[in-house]
C-alpha cells in the first residue's frame, strides 16, 4: 500500500511538472522578448512612451531645481529608519524574511538563502559614479558591511536607480562568491566594471536552479538605458523565486496583462514585491510606471498574500509628493474590502518574517 502511495505522488508530481514545464515553454514561444535590430521591445504592441510635450518639461523643471532649487514642499516627508538587526539574518536563524532598505532594494532570506533586489546603497542615483542625479531623502537603512554573506542579487533592469556599480562592486568585493543575474545584453557593462564573472544573464521566462531555488526572469512592461544613445539595448523585467514558499519581485514596471500570465504560470505567491510611486505627471509616468491602485490590480492578477510596497519614499523620481503612495494604497485596498493587514509598507530598515 505504502509502495502505491509513493508510486502514485510520483506520477501526480510529474504530471504537474511537465505541465508547468509545457506551460513555461508556451510562455516563452508566445511572449518570449522581442528584439529588432538590436532594440528591445514591451509585449504590447501598443505601448507608447510620454510624449515629448509632457516629458520635456518635466525634465527641463527637474534641472532647474537641481541648479536654482525648489521642491521643497514634494520633498517634506518624515520617514523612520529602523536599525537593522543584524543576528536576524544569523545562518542558525533561517526562517524566511525580509528587510527593506529602501527603494526597491529588499535583504531577503529564503529558505536560508540570501539575497538582495536591485541593491542601491549609494545617496545619489545617476551617473559619472553617482556624482549627479537624484539624492535620497534618507540614506539606506544599513551599510553593505552589516549585510549577512549575500549569497546572490537579482537586477531588474539598468536604470542607475536600479543598477548601481558601486554598490554591486562593494557586494561582490564582501562576496567573492555571489551570483549576479541580470537581463539580457546587462552583462557586458558589468563586464567593463570587473564583476563579470560573477553574473548570469537570463532571457523572459529562462529559468535557474541555485542553491535549491528556481530563479526565473519574467516580462515586465518598462524599457532600459543609462545614457542618451543607448535607449532599449538592454532587456528588463521581474523575478519569479520558488523554493518551499513562492516569492516575486516586478523590478520597475507599468501595469500591463503579462502579470496575469505571471499568476497563472506561478502563483498563488506568498510575497509580491511591487512598485506604486513615481507616476506622475501621469501622461509620462504610466506606461513605465504603476500608481498605487494599478499595483493593487497586478497583486490580485498575481494571485499575491503579502503585498511589499516598494519604489517610494526614497528617491525624488516624480512629481507626486514623497509620502502619497502609501496614502492612495491604503485607499484603494479599504475601497475593495481587501484585508489590510497583507499590505506592508515598511519603515525604513524594517524586517518583517514570512
Amino acid at each position: 500500500m505504502k509502495a502505491l502511495f509513493l508510486l502514485l505522488s510520483f506520477v501526480i508530481s510529474y504530471l504537474l511538472f511537465d505541465i508547468r514545464g509545457n506551460k513555461v515553454a508556451n510562455l516563452k514561444i508566445e511572449y518570449g522578448s522581442i528584439n529588432i535590430d538590436g532594440k528591445f521591445y514591451n509585449l504590447d504592441p501598443n505601448f507608447k512612451r510620454g510624449k515629448f510635450s509632457v516629458v520635456f518639461p518635466f525634465i527641463a523643471r527637474r534641472i532647474f531645481e537641481m541648479i536654482f532649487g525648489g521642491g521643497s514642499e514634494r520633498r517634506r516627508c518624515d520617514f523612520e529608519i529602523v536599525e537593522f538587526d543584524e543576528k536576524l539574518y544569523e545562518r542558525k536563524n533561517p526562517e524566511n524574511k525580509i528587510t527593506w532598505v529602501g527603494h526597491s532594494t529588499f535583504l531577503v532570506q529564503m529558505d536560508g538563502v540570501n539575497f538582495l533586489t536591485d541593491p542601491i546603497f549609494s545617496m545619489r542615483a545617476g551617473p559619472f559614479g553617482n556624482k549627479i542625479g537624484s539624492r535620497r531623502y534618507v540614506p539606506p537603512a544599513m551599510r553593505v558591511e552589516q549585510l549577512p554573506k549575500i549569497d546572490f542579487v537579482i537586477i531588474s533592469h539598468n536604470h542607475y536607480d536600479h543598477l548601481d556599480i558601486l554598490s554591486l562592486k562593494k557586494i561582490v568585493e564582501l562576496n567573492s562568491d555571489v551570483k549576479i543575474f541580470v537581463p539580457l545584453k546587462v552583462k557586458k557593462l558589468l563586464d567593463r566594471e570587473g564583476i563579470g564573472e560573477n553574473t548570469v544573464e537570463l532571457d523572459w521566462w529562462d529559468e535557474f536552479n541555485f542553491k535549491g531555488l528556481k530563479i526565473i526572469f519574467t516580462p515586465t512592461q518598462h524599457f532600459s538605458g543609462r545614457w542618451l544613445g543607448d535607449s532599449n539595448e538592454t532587456l528588463w523585467g521581474g523575478y519569479v523565486i520558488i523554493g518551499k514558499k513562492k516569492f516575486y519581485f516586478a523590478g520597475d514596471t507599468g501595469y500591463f496583462f503579462g502579470f496575469k500570465l505571471i499568476g497563472d504560470a506561478f502563483g498563488p505567491f506568498d510575497i509580491v514585491c511591487l512598485p506604486i510611486g513615481a507616476y506622475e505627471p501621469s501622461e509620462m509616468m504610466r506606461p513605465v510606471h504603476m500608481n498605487p491602485e494599478e499595483a493593487v490590480r497586478a497583486y490580485m492578477d498575481l494571485k499575491g498574500r503579502i503585498f511589499c510596497a516598494m519604489h517610494w519614499g526614497t528617491f525624488d523620481l516624480s512629481d507626486e509628493k514623497c509620502d502619497e503612495p502609501p496614502k492612495r494604497l491604503f485607499e484603494c485596498v479599504k475601497k475593495l474590502n481587501l484585508n489590510v493587514d497583507n499590505f506592508k509598507i515598511f519603515k525604513h530598515g524594517e524586517t518583517i518574517k514570512w
